[in-house]
């Protein structure tokens, strides 16, 4: 005989309950629906905002490297033999890559326009709108995850360099040095002991350089190294 399960009034109740604030919700909504429209048709359009936006950033994007990267390898290869390059050919590439840079700021190609306009700024002795150009490349931008995150700071660094100042240079060329490997590190570090060594902090150029030669002690510029630290003293 099976045993009898006795039911409290509170666990007849619990059902009703449920049922009846289903209803009263269910009542709520057809007394309320052109308010209840009004929230649905505001919450699919947020979230239709969210998906809408990033659609909208990828295709800004896809434009802008249509757009940019003909005139990027163009500045490619007017630096690779700068010698050739005239100045009419540089006023027009500089114009460009310019107006570009306004259209879509917030791009990644961006980013290597202003690196290129940096460089190109540089290769005419402009230091300070070489060193703006990077600058704002590495602070408008996002952290690329590639060698560009390295070559903005280290143009920063020549440019801040060539132009006198020292003091910034060095912490740039530092900056560089933590975004790169191997032979890249060394010439960033080569760089900052550079700076250290002008500014006359004779100590922390020669740990540089020791720090160099730690991390690659067969590095080809070991015997270079070790003349710089003789003449450190």
């Amino acid at each position: 005989m099976g045993r009898k399960i006795k039911y409290t009034r509170k666990d007849l109740k619990g059902p009703d309950e449920f049922i009846s604030t289903l209803g009263r919700a269910t009542l709520w909504i057809r007394e309320n629906r052109s308010r209840v429209l009004v929230v649905v048709a505001v919450l699919m359009m947020a979230a239709g905002g969210v998906f809408g936006t990033r659609a909208y950033v990828r295709w800004q994007e896809a434009k802008a490297n249509r757009e940019l990267w003909p005139h990027l390898n163009q500045a490619r290869e007017v630096l690779q033999v700068p010698s050739v390059a005239d100045k009419e050919k540089l006023d027009r590439l500089v114009e460009v890559l310019t107006v570009h840079v306004n259209l879509h700021p917030d791009t990644g190609a961006a980013v290597f326009a202003r690196y290129y306009l940096g460089s190109i700024a540089y290769l005419r002795r402009d230091y300070d709108q070489s060193a703006a150009q990077f600058r704002s490349a590495i602070t408008s931008g996002k952290e690329q995850g590639t060698l560009m995150d390295f070559l903005l700071r280290e143009g920063l660094a020549q440019a801040l360099e060539a132009r006198g100042d020292a003091e910034s240079a060095q912490k740039a060329y530092g900056e560089a040095a933590a975004y790169a490997t191997g032979e890249l590190r060394t010439q960033a570090w080569m760089g900052q002991a550079r700076t250290l060594a002008i500014l006359g902090r004779k100590e922390e150029a020669a740990g540089i350089f020791r720090k160099i030669l730690v991390e690659n002690p067969d590095t080809p510029l070991k015997e270079l190294i070790e003349i710089k630290m003789a003449h450190l003293g």
